[in-house]
C-alpha cells in the first residue's frame, strides 16, 4: 500500500541523511564527500546518521516509519536496482528526473547504471560509486614462482589448469572461499561467464527449466571450482579468505573490489605483490554493485536534498569520495589521476566494457526473495555439490516468484 505522508514542515538550512558506512575507510570517504558539499554551502548544518547494520534491505525498516511519521531524512543510502523496489512500491520516494536533467547525467553515466536508478521510466536515485564484482584477486609472487601468466587465464579451462599446477607445487587449496554469501557471489560471477544473454535471462526470471544446458554448465564449473577451495570456508568472513591470498597461503580469491583496501592495509603494492584479472569468461563485462542516494517523500529540507544529490553525482564529489572508498566514479569523465593503481585499471575497464550487469547478491539484479533463496541453495550446493538438485531448486524458485520480477533488464 502507498504510504500517506503528512504535509512537509517549514524549511531551514539543514541537511540530514542516513548511511551504513561505519568502517574507518568508509567514514573517511564520506567525510571527503561532505566536505565538498560544505565548501559549496558553508552555512548549511550537515547531519549524517550512521545506521549500524542498516546495509541493504535493513535500511527499509529504519526509513519507512520515519517517512510515515513525517520525520524522513533528506536522503538515505541504498543499493541500486531491486533493493529500491520496496521503497518505490510503498510510495516513499520522489522522482529525481530533474536532477538527472539539470546535471546532464545521461551523457556521462553508462546505460545499465542509468537503468539501475529507474523505476517505470523515471529516475528515483543517483549513483555515488561503482564497485566491481567480477574480479579475481591473486598473489603475484605465488603465481610468478609457478610461472603462471594471468593474461592466459581467460577461460575456466586455463584457470583450472593453473590451479592444478599450484596443487602439484604444494599449494593445498589454491582458491580461498568464505562464508555463504561469498559462495553465492562466486556463483553469480560464473553465471556471468556463461555470457550476457544467459545472465540477462537469469536475472529476468527466465531460467525456469532445470534442464537448461547453460545453467547446468554454470553449476558444473562451480563444482569444479569448489574442488580447489578450502574446507573451513564456513569459519571465514570474506576478508579472512582474502587475507590468505595476501599472506601467500593461497593464490586466488573471487571478491568485489572492496578487497583492494585489505591488500593496501597489509602494505601490499598493486602490480608488485598482488593483482587482479576479470573472472574467466568475463573479460569484456563489468559486474556492478552501486550505492545510491535519493529524495524521500515528505522531507523537511528539499533544497538541501537537491543540493546533496547534485554534489554526490558531480565530478568533484565522486572524485573526492571514491579514491578513498576504494570504488570508482559512476561517471565516465573522472579525473583518473586521483585514483590508485588498481582503481585506474578498473576505470579503464569500466569505460571500455562491452557489457555491464547488476549484481544479484548485492541487492540489484533480482528480487529480494530470490537473493535470499539463492544464498540458501548455493550454501547447500557447496555441501552436497548435487548439480541436478541445485538446478531444479534455482529454476523452480524463479518460476514460483515469477510475478516479483518487475524490472525488465536489457544488458545489451
Amino acid at each position: 500500500a502507498v504510504v500517506s505522508v503528512p504535509t512537509s514542515k517549514s524549511e531551514i538550512d539543514v541537511l540530514s541523511f542516513y548511511n551504513w558506512w561505519t568502517s574507518p575507510g568508509e567514514s573517511a570517504a564520506l567525510s571527503a564527500l561532505v566536505n565538498v558539499f560544505i565548501k559549496q554551502y558553508p552555512n548549511t548544518a550537515v547531519m549524517p546518521t550512521s545506521v549500524v547494520g542498516g546495509a541493504g534491505y535493513s535500511m527499509l525498516g529504519v526509513v519507512k516509519p520515519l517517512v510515515t511519521a513525517g520525520q524522513a531524512p533528506d536522503s538515505f543510502q541504498m543499493h541500486a536496482g531491486y533493493e529500491g523496489v520496496p521503497y518505490y512500491k510503498a510510495g516513499l520516494l520522489e522522482p529525481v528526473d530533474d536532477i538527472w536533467a539539470s546535471e546532464n547525467l545521461a551523457s556521462v553515466i553508462p546505460g545499465v547504471v542509468q537503468e539501475m536508478n529507474k523505476f517505470d521510466g523515471h529516475y528515483y536515485s543517483v549513483p555515488v560509486d561503482i564497485h566491481r564484482v567480477n574480479i579475481v584477486w591473486y598473489n603475484k609472487e605465488l603465481l610468478d614462482n609457478n610461472k603462471i601468466d594471468v593474461t592466459t587465464l581467460t577461460d575456466w579451462e586455463a584457470f583450472f589448469e593453473a590451479c592444478d599446477k599450484l596443487k602439484a607445487a604444494g599449494v593445498k587449496y589454491p582458491i580461498q572461499l568464505g562464508e555463504s554469501w561469498t559462495a553465492a557471489h562466486v556463483f553469480e560471477q560464473i553465471a556471468a561467464s556463461e555470457g550476457i544473454d544467459f545472465y540477462q535471462d537469469w536475472i529476468n526470471g527466465k531460467i525456469v527449466s532445470s534442464d537448461n544446458p547453460r545453467l547446468l554448465k554454470v553449476l558444473d564449473n562451480f563444482k569444479k571450482y569448489l574442488s580447489y577451495t578450502n574446507q573451513d570456508y564456513e569459519k571465514l568472513i570474506w576478508n579472512d579468505a582474502t587475507a590468505r591470498v595476501i599472506n601467500g597461503e593461497a593464490a586466488f580469491n573471487i571478491m568485489g573490489d572492496w578487497a583492494n583496501q585489505e591488500f593496501k592495509l597489509a602494505g601490499k603494492k598493486y602490480g608488485v605483490d598482488y593483482g587482479t584479472f576479470p573472472v574467466p569468461g568475463t573479460g569484456d563485462i563489468y559486474g556492478l554493485c552501486v550505492d545510491t542516494f535519493q529524495r524521500p517523500k515528505n522531507i523537511s529540507h528539499p533544497t538541501n536534498a537537491n543540493r546533496w544529490l547534485k554534489t554526490i553525482v558531480s565530478r568533484e564529489g565522486q572524485d573526492a569520495f571514491n579514491p578513498i572508498k576504494g570504488s570508482i566514479s559512476a561517471r565516465t569523465d573522472a579525473d583518473v589521476s586521483k585514483y590508485d593503481a588498481y582503481q585506474q585499471t578498473a576505470i579503464s575497464d569500466f569505460w571500455k566494457a562491452r557489457y555491464m550487469f547488476p549484481s544479484v547478491v548485492h541487492g540489484s539484479g533480482a528480487p529480494q526473495a530470490y537473493k535470499i533463496k539463492l544464498e540458501d541453495i548455493i550454501a547447500e550446493f557447496v555441501l552436497n555439490q548435487d548439480v541436478s538438485k541445485a538446478a531444479t531448486a534455482l529454476a523452480n524458485y524463479s518460476a514460483i516468484i515469477n510475478d516479483e520480477y518487475t524490472i525488465a533488464w536489457s544488458l545489451k
